[in-house]
Protein backbone atom coordinates (compact mmCIF):
# COMPACT_ATOMS: atom_id res chain seq x y z
CA UNK A 1 0.00 0.00 0.00
CA UNK A 2 2.89 2.40 1.07
CA UNK A 3 4.81 2.01 -1.88
CA UNK A 4 1.37 2.31 -4.55
CA UNK A 5 0.35 5.29 -2.39
CA UNK A 6 4.46 6.67 -3.05
CA UNK A 7 3.97 5.94 -6.62
CA UNK A 8 0.67 7.66 -7.31
CA UNK A 9 2.63 11.02 -5.50
CA UNK A 10 5.14 11.06 -7.50
CA UNK A 11 2.92 10.71 -10.66
CA UNK A 12 1.12 13.93 -9.73
CA UNK A 13 4.66 15.22 -8.30
CA UNK A 14 5.94 15.21 -12.00
CA UNK A 15 2.55 16.06 -13.92
CA UNK A 16 2.02 19.49 -12.13
CA UNK A 17 3.20 22.35 -13.75
CA UNK A 18 3.96 24.59 -10.62
CA UNK A 19 6.00 23.96 -6.90
CA UNK A 20 3.34 22.49 -4.71
CA UNK A 21 4.55 19.63 -2.79
CA UNK A 22 2.03 16.44 -2.66
CA UNK A 23 0.44 16.18 0.99
CA UNK A 24 1.83 13.73 3.35
CA UNK A 25 -0.73 11.18 3.71
CA UNK A 26 -2.98 9.08 6.21
CA UNK A 27 -3.54 6.01 4.82
CA UNK A 28 -6.85 4.52 5.42
CA UNK A 29 -5.27 1.31 6.90
CA UNK A 30 -3.45 3.19 9.66
CA UNK A 31 -6.78 5.32 10.49
CA UNK A 32 -7.82 4.46 14.12
CA UNK A 33 -10.83 4.83 16.05
CA UNK A 34 -10.41 8.18 18.81
CA UNK A 35 -8.07 9.87 16.34
CA UNK A 36 -8.44 13.48 16.24
CA UNK A 37 -7.65 15.93 13.39
CA UNK A 38 -9.40 18.60 12.04
CA UNK A 39 -11.13 20.02 8.91
CA UNK A 40 -11.06 22.79 6.55
CA UNK A 41 -14.16 24.83 4.88
CA UNK A 42 -15.59 28.01 4.38
CA UNK A 43 -18.34 29.42 6.24
CA UNK A 44 -18.33 33.31 5.60
CA UNK A 45 -17.15 34.65 2.66
CA UNK A 46 -13.70 32.78 1.34
CA UNK A 47 -11.86 32.54 4.20
CA UNK A 48 -10.76 28.98 5.33
CA UNK A 49 -11.22 28.07 9.11
CA UNK A 50 -11.04 24.71 10.90
CA UNK A 51 -13.57 22.54 12.63
CA UNK A 52 -12.46 19.56 14.87
CA UNK A 53 -13.01 15.90 13.56
CA UNK A 54 -12.70 12.95 15.57
CA UNK A 55 -12.49 9.24 13.87
CA UNK A 56 -15.32 6.89 15.00
CA UNK A 57 -14.23 4.26 12.84
CA UNK A 58 -13.84 2.75 9.65
CA UNK A 59 -16.19 0.94 6.72
CA UNK A 60 -13.70 -1.44 4.31
CA UNK A 61 -15.10 -2.05 1.00
CA UNK A 62 -18.59 -0.22 1.21
CA UNK A 63 -17.61 -0.77 -2.74
CA UNK A 64 -15.59 -2.41 -4.95
CA UNK A 65 -12.02 -0.66 -4.34
CA UNK A 66 -13.89 1.63 -1.63
CA UNK A 67 -13.62 2.27 1.59
CA UNK A 68 -15.21 5.09 4.19
CA UNK A 69 -13.82 6.57 7.06
CA UNK A 70 -16.73 7.37 9.94
CA UNK A 71 -16.15 11.29 11.67
CA UNK A 72 -17.49 13.43 14.07
CA UNK A 73 -17.22 16.98 13.50
CA UNK A 74 -17.70 19.77 15.85
CA UNK A 75 -16.84 23.17 16.43
CA UNK A 76 -17.54 26.44 14.49
CA UNK A 77 -21.71 26.42 13.95
CA UNK A 78 -21.47 22.52 13.05
CA UNK A 79 -23.04 22.32 16.80
CA UNK A 80 -26.19 24.58 15.18
CA UNK A 81 -26.09 23.19 11.86
CA UNK A 82 -24.62 19.74 11.37
CA UNK A 83 -22.75 19.06 8.41
CA UNK A 84 -23.52 21.27 5.15
CA UNK A 85 -24.57 21.16 2.01
CA UNK A 86 -21.63 22.78 0.27
CA UNK A 87 -18.59 20.75 2.91
CA UNK A 88 -18.32 18.22 0.60
CA UNK A 89 -14.84 18.01 -0.31
CA UNK A 90 -13.71 19.87 3.25
CA UNK A 91 -10.14 18.00 4.02
CA UNK A 92 -9.55 16.39 7.45
CA UNK A 93 -6.13 15.97 8.76
CA UNK A 94 -4.71 13.96 11.40
CA UNK A 95 -1.21 14.67 12.83
CA UNK A 96 -0.50 16.66 10.01
CA UNK A 97 -1.19 14.25 7.51
CA UNK A 98 -4.31 14.46 5.13
CA UNK A 99 -6.34 11.38 5.80
CA UNK A 100 -9.19 12.20 3.19
CA UNK A 101 -12.66 14.39 2.38
CA UNK A 102 -15.69 15.43 4.18
CA UNK A 103 -18.39 13.53 1.61
CA UNK A 104 -21.18 11.78 3.13
CA UNK A 105 -24.16 12.77 5.80
CA UNK A 106 -27.16 11.49 6.93
CA UNK A 107 -30.85 13.25 6.64
CA UNK A 108 -31.85 13.88 10.05
CA UNK A 109 -28.92 13.20 12.04
CA UNK A 110 -28.44 14.65 15.73
CA UNK A 111 -24.89 15.02 15.16
CA UNK A 112 -22.07 16.29 12.98
CA UNK A 113 -21.53 12.84 11.51
CA UNK A 114 -19.80 12.64 8.36
CA UNK A 115 -18.79 10.08 5.89
CA UNK A 116 -14.78 10.92 4.94
CA UNK A 117 -13.33 9.80 1.32
CA UNK A 118 -9.74 8.28 2.13
CA UNK A 119 -7.51 10.21 0.11
CA UNK A 120 -5.50 7.99 -1.26
CA UNK A 121 -8.52 7.26 -3.32
CA UNK A 122 -8.49 10.77 -4.33
CA UNK A 123 -5.29 11.26 -5.54
CA UNK A 124 -5.33 7.58 -7.29
CA UNK A 125 -7.92 8.97 -9.18
CA UNK A 126 -6.44 12.25 -10.09
CA UNK A 127 -3.26 10.52 -11.32
CA UNK A 128 -5.98 9.56 -14.41
CA UNK A 129 -6.51 13.55 -15.10
CA UNK A 130 -6.42 14.53 -18.64
CA UNK A 131 -8.13 15.98 -21.38
CA UNK A 132 -12.00 15.32 -21.51
CA UNK A 133 -12.88 12.69 -24.17
CA UNK A 134 -16.29 12.33 -26.58
CA UNK A 135 -19.06 10.74 -24.31
CA UNK A 136 -22.64 10.53 -25.02
CA UNK A 137 -25.54 8.96 -22.68
CA UNK A 138 -25.31 5.93 -25.01
CA UNK A 139 -27.16 6.30 -28.38
CA UNK A 140 -29.81 4.65 -29.00
CA UNK A 141 -30.25 3.28 -25.81
CA UNK A 142 -30.35 6.95 -24.29
CA UNK A 143 -34.39 8.04 -23.55
CA UNK A 144 -35.06 7.57 -27.11
CA UNK A 145 -32.77 7.32 -30.00
CA UNK A 146 -36.54 7.35 -32.42
CA UNK A 147 -36.85 10.82 -34.38
CA UNK A 148 -40.74 9.39 -33.92
CA UNK A 149 -40.89 11.68 -30.72
CA UNK A 150 -40.35 14.80 -32.77
CA UNK A 151 -43.01 13.41 -35.38
CA UNK A 152 -45.59 12.40 -32.34
CA UNK A 153 -44.74 15.29 -29.52
CA UNK A 154 -47.38 13.40 -27.35
CA UNK A 155 -45.19 10.88 -26.38
CA UNK A 156 -42.19 13.06 -25.85
CA UNK A 157 -44.49 14.78 -23.30
CA UNK A 158 -45.21 12.10 -21.40
CA UNK A 159 -40.99 10.97 -20.95
CA UNK A 160 -39.26 14.40 -20.88
CA UNK A 161 -37.44 15.10 -19.12
CA UNK A 162 -38.32 12.52 -17.02
CA UNK A 163 -36.65 10.04 -18.76
CA UNK A 164 -33.19 11.85 -18.43
CA UNK A 165 -33.91 12.03 -15.31
CA UNK A 166 -33.97 8.39 -14.73
CA UNK A 167 -30.31 7.83 -16.15
CA UNK A 168 -29.14 9.33 -13.21
CA UNK A 169 -27.82 7.52 -10.51
CA UNK A 170 -30.39 6.70 -7.49
CA UNK A 171 -29.31 7.97 -4.21
CA UNK A 172 -28.31 5.05 -1.84
CA UNK A 173 -29.44 5.69 1.72
CA UNK A 174 -25.55 6.09 2.22
CA UNK A 175 -26.07 9.38 0.09
CA UNK A 176 -22.71 11.90 -0.70
CA UNK A 177 -23.77 15.25 0.98
CA UNK A 178 -26.31 17.30 -1.25
CA UNK A 179 -24.45 19.45 -3.89
CA UNK A 180 -26.19 23.36 -3.63
CA UNK A 181 -26.44 24.55 -7.05
CA UNK A 182 -27.07 28.51 -7.52
CA UNK A 183 -29.96 29.54 -9.79
CA UNK A 184 -29.70 33.06 -10.99
CA UNK A 185 -31.42 35.32 -13.52
CA UNK A 186 -35.07 33.81 -13.18
CA UNK A 187 -36.29 35.24 -10.53
CA UNK A 188 -38.99 33.59 -8.07
CA UNK A 189 -41.51 32.36 -10.47
CA UNK A 190 -38.76 30.78 -12.53
CA UNK A 191 -36.89 29.10 -9.78
CA UNK A 192 -40.45 27.69 -8.41
CA UNK A 193 -41.23 26.33 -12.16
CA UNK A 194 -37.39 24.31 -12.46
CA UNK A 195 -36.70 23.48 -8.81
CA UNK A 196 -38.36 20.23 -8.86
CA UNK A 197 -36.66 18.98 -11.39
CA UNK A 198 -33.02 19.98 -10.38
CA UNK A 199 -34.33 18.33 -6.95
CA UNK A 200 -34.98 15.64 -8.68
CA UNK A 201 -31.77 15.22 -10.14
CA UNK A 202 -29.56 15.33 -7.01
CA UNK A 203 -29.19 19.21 -6.43
CA UNK A 204 -29.70 21.01 -3.53
CA UNK A 205 -31.77 24.18 -5.62
CA UNK A 206 -30.66 27.34 -3.74
CA UNK A 207 -31.94 30.71 -4.86
CA UNK A 208 -29.04 33.11 -6.23
CA UNK A 209 -28.18 36.26 -7.59
CA UNK A 210 -26.27 38.56 -10.18
CA UNK A 211 -26.20 36.36 -13.51
CA UNK A 212 -25.37 38.29 -16.17
CA UNK A 213 -22.87 40.68 -14.02
CA UNK A 214 -18.65 40.30 -13.82
CA UNK A 215 -18.22 38.14 -11.26
CA UNK A 216 -15.89 39.34 -8.18
CA UNK A 217 -12.30 38.31 -8.85
CA UNK A 218 -11.78 34.11 -7.39
CA UNK A 219 -9.21 33.62 -4.39
CA UNK A 220 -5.92 31.24 -4.67
CA UNK A 221 -7.22 28.29 -3.83
CA UNK A 222 -6.09 25.85 -0.79
CA UNK A 223 -7.19 23.22 0.97
CA UNK A 224 -10.77 24.47 2.41
CA UNK A 225 -11.96 27.06 -0.14
CA UNK A 226 -15.13 26.93 -1.45
CA UNK A 227 -15.04 26.17 -5.18
CA UNK A 228 -18.11 26.30 -8.13
CA UNK A 229 -19.01 24.26 -10.92
CA UNK A 230 -20.48 26.16 -13.67
CA UNK A 231 -23.61 24.31 -15.12
CA UNK A 232 -24.93 27.55 -17.19
CA UNK A 233 -23.32 31.06 -16.81
CA UNK A 234 -24.84 34.41 -18.29
CA UNK A 235 -27.91 35.17 -18.13
CA UNK A 236 -28.61 32.32 -16.18
CA UNK A 237 -26.12 30.67 -14.05
CA UNK A 238 -26.65 27.53 -12.50
CA UNK A 239 -23.48 26.70 -10.06
CA UNK A 240 -23.04 23.54 -8.01
CA UNK A 241 -20.79 24.39 -5.00
CA UNK A 242 -18.68 22.52 -2.76
CA UNK A 243 -15.18 22.46 -1.21
CA UNK A 244 -11.25 22.24 -2.53
CA UNK A 245 -9.47 19.31 -1.03
CA UNK A 246 -5.91 19.86 -2.03
CA UNK A 247 -4.43 22.14 -5.05
CA UNK A 248 -1.07 20.29 -6.30
CA UNK A 249 0.33 23.06 -9.01
CA UNK A 250 -2.63 22.80 -11.64
CA UNK A 251 -4.68 20.63 -10.51
CA UNK A 252 -7.36 20.50 -8.21
CA UNK A 253 -9.14 17.88 -6.15
CA UNK A 254 -12.45 18.53 -4.87
CA UNK A 255 -15.85 17.19 -3.17
CA UNK A 256 -14.51 13.67 -2.50
CA UNK A 257 -17.83 12.38 -4.02
CA UNK A 258 -18.97 11.92 -7.76
CA UNK A 259 -21.04 14.59 -9.71
CA UNK A 260 -22.77 11.88 -10.81
CA UNK A 261 -19.76 9.65 -12.11
CA UNK A 262 -19.89 11.22 -15.39
CA UNK A 263 -16.13 10.16 -16.10
CA UNK A 264 -14.86 12.87 -18.66
CA UNK A 265 -16.53 16.06 -18.27
CA UNK A 266 -15.91 19.83 -19.41
CA UNK A 267 -17.04 22.34 -16.92
CA UNK A 268 -16.00 25.76 -16.13
CA UNK A 269 -14.01 25.66 -12.54
CA UNK A 270 -14.85 29.00 -10.36
CA UNK A 271 -13.98 30.03 -7.12
CA UNK A 272 -16.98 30.71 -4.98
CA UNK A 273 -17.62 32.72 -1.71
CA UNK A 274 -19.94 31.90 1.38
CA UNK A 275 -22.99 34.51 1.67
CA UNK A 276 -24.85 32.83 4.72
CA UNK A 277 -25.65 29.14 6.51
CA UNK A 278 -29.40 27.50 6.42
CA UNK A 279 -29.73 25.33 9.45
CA UNK A 280 -31.98 22.79 8.84
CA UNK A 281 -33.24 19.51 9.96
CA UNK A 282 -33.06 17.71 7.32
CA UNK A 283 -30.05 19.17 5.45
CA UNK A 284 -28.34 22.31 6.41
CA UNK A 285 -26.76 24.54 3.39
CA UNK A 286 -24.37 26.67 2.71
CA UNK A 287 -25.33 29.53 0.08
CA UNK A 288 -22.70 30.51 -1.98
CA UNK A 289 -22.17 32.23 -5.10
CA UNK A 290 -19.62 31.66 -7.73
CA UNK A 291 -16.69 34.00 -8.68
CA UNK A 292 -14.38 34.27 -11.77
CA UNK A 293 -13.67 31.21 -13.81
CA UNK A 294 -10.25 29.86 -13.57
CA UNK A 295 -10.07 26.57 -15.14
CA UNK A 296 -12.09 23.46 -16.07
CA UNK A 297 -13.28 20.44 -14.26
CA UNK A 298 -12.13 17.49 -16.17
CA UNK A 299 -13.06 14.10 -14.58
CA UNK A 300 -15.99 13.40 -12.56
CA UNK A 301 -15.22 10.21 -11.08
CA UNK A 302 -16.71 7.92 -7.82
CA UNK A 303 -14.27 9.55 -5.62
CA UNK A 304 -14.54 12.80 -6.31
CA UNK A 305 -13.91 15.62 -9.04
CA UNK A 306 -11.06 17.17 -10.80
CA UNK A 307 -9.68 19.70 -12.41
CA UNK A 308 -7.16 22.21 -13.90
CA UNK A 309 -6.17 25.46 -13.14
CA UNK A 310 -6.21 27.50 -16.41
CA UNK A 311 -7.68 25.14 -18.66
CA UNK A 312 -10.79 26.62 -20.95
CA UNK A 313 -13.97 24.39 -21.21
CA UNK A 314 -16.11 24.12 -23.72
CA UNK A 315 -19.75 25.24 -23.51
CA UNK A 316 -22.54 25.55 -26.19
CA UNK A 317 -23.99 28.96 -26.48
CA UNK A 318 -27.55 29.68 -26.06
CA UNK A 319 -29.14 32.97 -27.62
CA UNK A 320 -33.31 33.77 -27.01
CA UNK A 321 -35.01 36.30 -28.23
CA UNK A 322 -38.62 36.23 -26.75
CA UNK A 323 -41.18 38.68 -28.45
CA UNK A 324 -44.63 39.47 -27.42
CA UNK A 325 -47.74 40.06 -29.66
CA UNK A 326 -47.94 43.77 -28.47
CA UNK A 327 -44.10 44.50 -29.89
CA UNK A 328 -42.11 44.07 -26.87
CA UNK A 329 -38.73 42.24 -27.10
CA UNK A 330 -36.07 41.03 -24.24
CA UNK A 331 -32.84 39.07 -25.24
CA UNK A 332 -31.17 36.60 -23.39
CA UNK A 333 -27.66 35.24 -23.52
CA UNK A 334 -26.64 31.78 -21.45
CA UNK A 335 -24.29 29.00 -22.11
CA UNK A 336 -24.61 25.49 -21.34
CA UNK A 337 -21.99 23.20 -20.26
CA UNK A 338 -21.49 20.74 -23.30
CA UNK A 339 -22.17 17.18 -21.82
CA UNK A 340 -24.53 15.12 -23.75
CA UNK A 341 -26.35 14.27 -20.46
CA UNK A 342 -26.87 17.46 -18.73
CA UNK A 343 -26.99 19.66 -21.67
CA UNK A 344 -30.72 19.01 -22.73
CA UNK A 345 -31.42 19.50 -18.83
CA UNK A 346 -29.99 22.48 -18.79
CA UNK A 347 -31.19 24.01 -22.01
CA UNK A 348 -34.46 23.01 -20.96
CA UNK A 349 -34.65 24.55 -17.53
CA UNK A 350 -33.03 27.60 -18.29
CA UNK A 351 -35.84 28.41 -21.25
CA UNK A 352 -38.22 27.07 -18.55
CA UNK A 353 -36.86 29.43 -16.24
CA UNK A 354 -37.23 32.04 -18.83
CA UNK A 355 -40.78 31.64 -19.55
CA UNK A 356 -41.86 31.29 -16.18
CA UNK A 357 -40.26 34.34 -15.02
CA UNK A 358 -41.95 36.47 -18.15
CA UNK A 359 -45.05 35.05 -19.39
CA UNK A 360 -47.86 33.39 -18.19
CA UNK A 361 -47.37 29.83 -18.75
CA UNK A 362 -51.04 28.19 -17.56
CA UNK A 363 -53.82 27.85 -19.89
CA UNK A 364 -54.03 28.31 -23.28
CA UNK A 365 -51.49 30.04 -24.98
CA UNK A 366 -49.25 30.24 -28.21
CA UNK A 367 -45.84 30.26 -28.62
CA UNK A 368 -44.21 30.40 -31.99
CA UNK A 369 -40.67 29.27 -32.42
CA UNK A 370 -39.81 31.84 -35.70
CA UNK A 371 -37.67 31.06 -38.64
CA UNK A 372 -33.96 31.29 -37.58
CA UNK A 373 -34.31 29.28 -34.43
CA UNK A 374 -31.61 26.65 -35.29
CA UNK A 375 -29.14 24.51 -33.59
CA UNK A 376 -25.65 25.08 -34.99
CA UNK A 377 -23.69 22.54 -35.94
CA UNK A 378 -20.50 22.57 -37.41
CA UNK A 379 -19.41 21.20 -40.97
CA UNK A 380 -23.03 20.20 -41.00
CA UNK A 381 -26.45 21.83 -41.97
CA UNK A 382 -28.21 23.84 -39.38
CA UNK A 383 -31.02 22.08 -37.42
CA UNK A 384 -34.26 24.54 -37.91
CA UNK A 385 -36.44 24.40 -35.24
CA UNK A 386 -39.45 26.68 -36.39
CA UNK A 387 -43.15 25.92 -35.56
CA UNK A 388 -46.19 27.09 -33.51
CA UNK A 389 -47.73 25.36 -30.09
CA UNK A 390 -50.97 26.34 -29.27
CA UNK A 391 -52.87 24.87 -25.56
CA UNK A 392 -51.66 24.61 -22.04
CA UNK A 393 -49.07 22.34 -23.69
CA UNK A 394 -47.18 24.79 -25.83
CA UNK A 395 -44.64 26.22 -23.06
CA UNK A 396 -43.11 22.28 -23.11
CA UNK A 397 -42.92 21.57 -26.79
CA UNK A 398 -41.49 25.37 -27.40
CA UNK A 399 -38.61 24.72 -24.72
CA UNK A 400 -39.04 20.55 -24.99
CA UNK A 401 -38.44 19.87 -28.57
CA UNK A 402 -35.16 22.03 -28.76
CA UNK A 403 -33.83 20.42 -25.82
CA UNK A 404 -34.78 16.69 -26.99
CA UNK A 405 -32.99 17.71 -30.45
CA UNK A 406 -29.87 18.62 -28.62
CA UNK A 407 -29.97 15.26 -26.87
CA UNK A 408 -30.43 13.25 -29.97
CA UNK A 409 -27.99 15.20 -31.79
CA UNK A 410 -24.91 15.18 -28.98
CA UNK A 411 -26.19 11.26 -28.25
CA UNK A 412 -26.24 9.79 -31.88
CA UNK A 413 -24.40 6.75 -32.77
CA UNK A 414 -22.29 7.60 -35.72
CA UNK A 415 -20.16 10.79 -34.79
CA UNK A 416 -19.74 12.91 -32.23
CA UNK A 417 -21.17 16.33 -33.19
CA UNK A 418 -19.46 19.41 -32.83
CA UNK A 419 -22.81 21.73 -31.73
CA UNK A 420 -21.82 25.93 -32.22
CA UNK A 421 -24.95 27.15 -30.62
CA UNK A 422 -28.81 27.36 -30.29
CA UNK A 423 -30.76 30.23 -31.63
CA UNK A 424 -34.26 30.65 -30.72
CA UNK A 425 -36.61 33.43 -31.42
CA UNK A 426 -39.95 32.61 -29.18
CA UNK A 427 -43.21 35.10 -30.10
CA UNK A 428 -45.16 34.60 -27.17
CA UNK A 429 -49.46 35.65 -27.37
CA UNK A 430 -51.61 34.56 -24.25
CA UNK A 431 -54.29 33.95 -26.83
CA UNK A 432 -54.34 30.64 -28.95
CA UNK A 433 -54.07 31.00 -32.15
CA UNK A 434 -55.82 27.66 -33.68
CA UNK A 435 -57.97 27.04 -36.41
CA UNK A 436 -59.97 23.83 -37.06
CA UNK A 437 -60.33 22.28 -40.86
CA UNK A 438 -64.18 21.52 -41.06
CA UNK A 439 -64.64 20.81 -44.61
CA UNK A 440 -62.60 19.89 -47.67
CA UNK A 441 -63.94 19.60 -51.28
CA UNK A 442 -62.24 18.97 -54.66
CA UNK A 443 -63.37 20.65 -58.06
CA UNK A 444 -63.46 17.39 -60.01
CA UNK A 445 -62.82 14.05 -58.70
CA UNK A 446 -61.74 11.75 -61.69
CA UNK A 447 -58.44 13.64 -63.69
CA UNK A 448 -56.06 12.43 -65.73
CA UNK A 449 -52.13 12.17 -65.14
CA UNK A 450 -50.40 15.74 -65.44
CA UNK A 451 -54.00 17.16 -64.52
CA UNK A 452 -54.55 20.16 -62.06
CA UNK A 453 -57.09 19.38 -59.25
CA UNK A 454 -58.48 22.54 -56.84
CA UNK A 455 -59.20 21.82 -53.42
CA UNK A 456 -61.24 23.62 -51.46
CA UNK A 457 -60.36 23.90 -47.41
CA UNK A 458 -62.94 25.63 -45.07
CA UNK A 459 -61.06 26.41 -41.37
CA UNK A 460 -62.50 27.89 -38.61
CA UNK A 461 -59.86 29.72 -36.45
CA UNK A 462 -60.41 30.45 -32.96
CA UNK A 463 -62.99 33.01 -32.06
CA UNK A 464 -63.57 33.90 -36.20
CA UNK A 465 -65.23 33.92 -39.02
CA UNK A 466 -64.62 30.68 -41.32
CA UNK A 467 -61.83 31.20 -43.99
CA UNK A 468 -61.61 29.23 -47.57
CA UNK A 469 -58.19 28.18 -48.65
CA UNK A 470 -57.60 27.18 -52.29
CA UNK A 471 -54.93 25.05 -53.77
CA UNK A 472 -54.10 23.45 -56.71
CA UNK A 473 -53.05 20.30 -56.74
CA UNK A 474 -51.06 19.06 -59.58
CA UNK A 475 -51.32 15.13 -60.67
CA UNK A 476 -47.79 13.80 -61.35
CA UNK A 477 -47.36 12.85 -64.97
CA UNK A 478 -46.33 9.23 -64.63
CA UNK A 479 -49.44 8.76 -61.91
CA UNK A 480 -50.61 4.94 -62.96
CA UNK A 481 -54.30 4.55 -63.78
CA UNK A 482 -56.29 3.68 -60.69
CA UNK A 483 -57.56 5.60 -57.40
CA UNK A 484 -55.89 7.95 -55.31
CA UNK A 485 -56.25 9.31 -52.09
CA UNK A 486 -55.70 13.07 -50.68
CA UNK A 487 -55.31 13.42 -47.20
CA UNK A 488 -55.84 16.79 -46.19
CA UNK A 489 -55.12 17.77 -42.40
CA UNK A 490 -52.22 19.04 -39.53
CA UNK A 491 -49.07 17.94 -39.30
CA UNK A 492 -50.03 15.06 -36.61
CA UNK A 493 -52.97 13.37 -37.85
CA UNK A 494 -50.72 12.63 -41.43
CA UNK A 495 -47.93 11.90 -39.83
CA UNK A 496 -50.16 9.22 -38.47
CA UNK A 497 -51.94 7.90 -41.75
CA UNK A 498 -49.27 9.07 -44.09
CA UNK A 499 -46.52 7.92 -46.05
CA UNK A 500 -45.45 4.40 -45.07
CA UNK A 501 -41.68 3.95 -43.77
CA UNK A 502 -41.27 7.49 -42.57
CA UNK A 503 -40.18 6.42 -38.95
CA UNK A 504 -37.47 4.46 -40.11
CA UNK A 505 -33.97 5.13 -38.27
CA UNK A 506 -31.33 7.63 -39.56
CA UNK A 507 -28.09 6.05 -40.99
CA UNK A 508 -26.09 8.41 -40.31
CA UNK A 509 -25.80 12.18 -38.64
CA UNK A 510 -26.22 13.63 -41.97
CA UNK A 511 -29.48 11.31 -42.47
CA UNK A 512 -30.78 12.68 -38.85
CA UNK A 513 -30.37 16.62 -39.79
CA UNK A 514 -32.50 15.90 -43.08
CA UNK A 515 -35.26 14.36 -41.37
CA UNK A 516 -35.59 16.48 -38.41
CA UNK A 517 -35.40 19.20 -41.36
CA UNK A 518 -38.10 17.69 -43.17
CA UNK A 519 -41.12 17.01 -40.55
CA UNK A 520 -43.99 18.49 -41.29
CA UNK A 521 -45.12 21.98 -39.39
CA UNK A 522 -48.04 23.32 -37.25
CA UNK A 523 -48.86 26.20 -39.08
CA UNK A 524 -49.43 24.34 -42.15
CA UNK A 525 -52.53 22.52 -44.09
CA UNK A 526 -50.79 19.76 -45.23
CA UNK A 527 -51.89 17.93 -48.53
CA UNK A 528 -50.85 14.43 -49.15
CA UNK A 529 -51.33 12.23 -52.27
CA UNK A 530 -51.04 8.60 -51.51
CA UNK A 531 -51.63 5.66 -53.76
CA UNK A 532 -51.53 1.68 -53.24
CA UNK A 533 -47.68 0.05 -53.94
CA UNK A 534 -46.00 -3.66 -53.63
CA UNK A 535 -42.32 -2.28 -52.43
CA UNK A 536 -40.09 -2.40 -49.26
CA UNK A 537 -38.35 0.04 -47.21
CA UNK A 538 -34.90 -1.16 -46.89
CA UNK A 539 -31.40 0.29 -45.31
CA UNK A 540 -33.69 4.06 -45.04
CA UNK A 541 -34.43 3.45 -48.54
CA UNK A 542 -37.91 3.10 -50.87
CA UNK A 543 -37.78 0.76 -53.65
CA UNK A 544 -41.48 0.86 -54.92
CA UNK A 545 -43.30 -1.12 -57.29
CA UNK A 546 -41.78 -4.60 -57.14
CA UNK A 547 -42.22 -7.61 -58.66
CA UNK A 548 -43.82 -9.86 -57.02
CA UNK A 549 -40.79 -12.38 -57.26
CA UNK A 550 -38.58 -9.55 -55.89
CA UNK A 551 -41.18 -8.37 -53.11
CA UNK A 552 -40.81 -12.04 -52.01
CA UNK A 553 -37.22 -12.68 -51.98
CA UNK A 554 -36.38 -9.35 -50.34
CA UNK A 555 -39.03 -9.98 -47.40
CA UNK A 556 -38.13 -13.59 -46.44
CA UNK A 557 -36.63 -13.97 -42.86
CA UNK A 558 -33.02 -14.46 -44.24
CA UNK A 559 -32.98 -11.34 -46.08
CA UNK A 560 -30.22 -8.93 -44.85
CA UNK A 561 -30.76 -5.36 -43.59
CA UNK A 562 -33.86 -3.73 -42.39
CA UNK A 563 -36.55 -4.29 -44.65
CA UNK A 564 -40.44 -3.63 -44.16
CA UNK A 565 -43.07 -4.20 -46.24
CA UNK A 566 -44.63 -0.96 -47.80
CA UNK A 567 -48.24 -1.13 -48.82
CA UNK A 568 -48.78 2.33 -49.96
CA UNK A 569 -46.63 5.45 -50.77
CA UNK A 570 -46.62 9.35 -51.19
CA UNK A 571 -46.49 10.61 -54.70
CA UNK A 572 -47.01 14.28 -54.11
CA UNK A 573 -47.15 16.42 -50.90
CA UNK A 574 -48.02 20.51 -50.86
CA UNK A 575 -48.18 22.47 -47.92
CA UNK A 576 -50.55 25.73 -47.05
CA UNK A 577 -48.90 28.11 -44.50
CA UNK A 578 -51.20 29.73 -42.15
CA UNK A 579 -50.72 32.07 -39.54
CA UNK A 580 -52.22 30.02 -36.90
CA UNK A 581 -52.02 26.12 -35.82
CA UNK A 582 -54.12 23.67 -37.80
CA UNK A 583 -55.92 20.86 -36.24
CA UNK A 584 -58.33 18.46 -38.05
CA UNK A 585 -58.00 16.16 -41.37
CA UNK A 586 -60.30 14.97 -44.36
CA UNK A 587 -59.33 12.18 -46.73
CA UNK A 588 -60.40 12.54 -50.13
CA UNK A 589 -60.56 10.13 -52.92
CA UNK A 590 -59.51 10.84 -56.93
CA UNK A 591 -60.17 8.31 -59.28
CA UNK A 592 -56.89 8.90 -62.27
CA UNK A 593 -57.83 7.75 -65.53
CA UNK A 594 -55.76 6.44 -68.46
CA UNK A 595 -54.43 8.73 -71.32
Amino acid sequence: MKKALASILAALALGSTATAVAPPVLPFDQVRPGMKGIGKTVFSGTEVREFEVEILGTLPNVGPGRNLILGRCSGGPLATTGVLAGMSGSPVFVDGKLAGAVAFSWGFSKEAIAGITPIEEMLSAAARLDAPAARSTGGKSGPSGSIDRLRFPESLESSFPDALLALLPSPSELAPISVPVSLSGIGAEGFRKIEPWLSRAGFLPMQGSGAGAAPSPSPDLVPGSAIGLKLARGDIDITATGTVTWVDGDRVLAFGHPLYGLGPVDFPLTGARSEALIPSLQQSARIAVPLSEIGAFRQDLSSGIFGRLGATPRMIPVRVQLLSREGTSESFAFDVASDPLLAPLLLYAGLNGILASRERTLGDVTIRVRQGSVVRLENSDDIALDNLWVGPEAPFYATGIPAYVLHLLLNNEWSPPAVSGVNLILEYDAEPRSGRIRRVTLDRYHARPGDTVEATIVVAPYRGADRVVRREIAIPPETPPGRLLFFVGDAGSLNRVGDEGEDLVPRDLEQLVRRINTLRRNDRIHVLGVREDAGILMGGERFPSLPPSALSLLTRPRSQGNVAVAQRRAILESEIPVEFAVSGFARVPVEVEGR
